[in-house]
């Protein structure tokens, strides 16, 4: 018999905590399902969040609230200060994130801003 599979207060706890250490690409790679559906809201098509996914912008700041868990789900309220590198501007950037995990990964991201 394989390992147990992980619960959905285990997947959110462990994904979570990755988050807080900056560690994107690891809590990517051991988490995301490989045909992970991401959702963004339509007008900004998911600009900011995908420079702190991918680093095109240095993270100076990051606070989150979270997990908070139902059923299948968990969501974060995550509180974000970008740089941008060439300028070194400052962007303060908050969004709530909704996560759907199935087979002990994630499935689906949604993700909720201005």
């Amino acid at each position: 018999m394989g390992a147990a599979m992980a619960s959905i207060e285990d997947v959110a706890r462990d994904f979570t905590a990755l988050l807080r250490a900056g560690q994107f690409e690891e809590a990517g790679r051991r988490f995301w399902a490989s045909d992970i559906h991401i959702f963004e809201p339509q007008q900004q098509a998911g600009v900011l969040a995908a420079r702190v996914r991918f680093g095109s912008s240095r993270l100076e700041d990051i606070g989150i609230d979270g997990p908070f868990v139902t059923g299948d789900q968990f969501a974060l309220f995550l509180d974000l200060v970008l740089v941008d590198p060439a300028n070194g501007r400052r962007h303060p950037f908050s969004e709530i994130a909704l996560y759907t995990v199935r087979g002990g990964q994630i499935a689906e991201e949604r993700h909720f801003y201005e």
